[in-house]
């Protein structure tokens, strides 16, 4: 049953992204980024045993005013007994593992899980709305013998939505997650959303604070939860330096974490 969620989640995205990409190529204002980012997050998951994650992701991202296409390669170190796996996109999104292979503690790194993502705006209003459409394909390109992804492909699609009045600006997502299974793991598929707020403190400078909640893939655990502080700059015209804060509010996420991203834009 899952297989055929995947294939039509793929299609889906594929469509998606067909579809708009005659306005990418229309639009006169297309941009192109990269972005370096460096997190840390640590926590139990609601295990016995600390997890530490190091992610270091490499963004590529072409974006118009109503289409973003982005390709993410991330850079993984893991420190743990094994009983949580990476699984890619937020943080590094670690799992539960009810199968360790580890015995101790042990650290590991290497490739993580290369991640596509497309969205487009499907509507949008005088008003300051707007309501985009997107999809993530996540490749199992991490080692799952080293606990640095689970093997398998993800997807997902969500809907998102936006408002600017003012100096702030209100957002939230609400999606599906289709997840891949390791051997002898059952994953269930689950939703996801979020939901923030972000004021411009003046010309360079805005600060905001994201809510982010994801159902548990597995029964028993705890699902994610967690509180996201942000303080973004512009440097340059186009460069863009964020930092963020991030608490857990449940045990399927991280206990703390901290992180920075740098764009550049061209």
């Amino acid at each position: 049953m899952k297989r055929y969620l995947h294939y039509a989640v793929l299609v889906l995205i594929v469509t998606a992204s067909c579809g708009v990409m005659p306005l990418a190529q229309a639009a006169s204002t297309g941009e192109t980024s990269v972005s370096l980012g460096a997190e840390y997050t640590s926590g139990d998951y609601g295990t016995s045993s600390n997890t530490k994650m190091w992610y270091f992701p490499v963004t590529l991202r072409y974006e118009t005013d109503r289409f973003m296409m982005a390709l993410i390669v991330p850079y993984l170190i893991m420190e743990g007994s094994g009983n949580v796996v990476a699984s890619g996109g937020r943080h590094g999104t670690p799992r539960p593992n009810p199968n360790p292979t580890n015995q101790g503690t042990q650290t590991d790194s290497g490739l993580g899980d290369i991640e596509l993502v497309a969205s487009h705006v499907i509507a949008q209003s005088e008003a300051g709305w707007r309501v985009s459409l997107g999809g993530n394909i996540k490749f199992g390109t991490a080692d799952e013998q080293d606990n640095l992804g689970t093997g398998e492909d993800d997807f997902s699609v969500h809907l998102a939505a936006d408002r600017t009045y003012d100096n702030n600006t209100l957002f939230g997502t609400a999606g599906y997650k289709v997840l891949g299974d390791m051997p002898g793991v059952d994953y269930d598929n689950v939703f996801f959303g979020s939901v923030g707020v972000s004021h411009r403190l003046d010309a360079t400078r805005a600060a905001g604070v994201e809510l982010y909640m994801e159902q548990a893939p597995l029964p028993g655990v705890d699902g994610q939860s967690e509180l996201t502080l942000f303080l973004s700059s512009k440097l340059e015209a186009k460069t863009r330096l964020t930092g963020y804060l991030i608490t857990g509010l449940a045990d399927g996420s991280p206990d703390w974490g901290l992180g920075v991203a740098l764009k550049m834009s061209q």
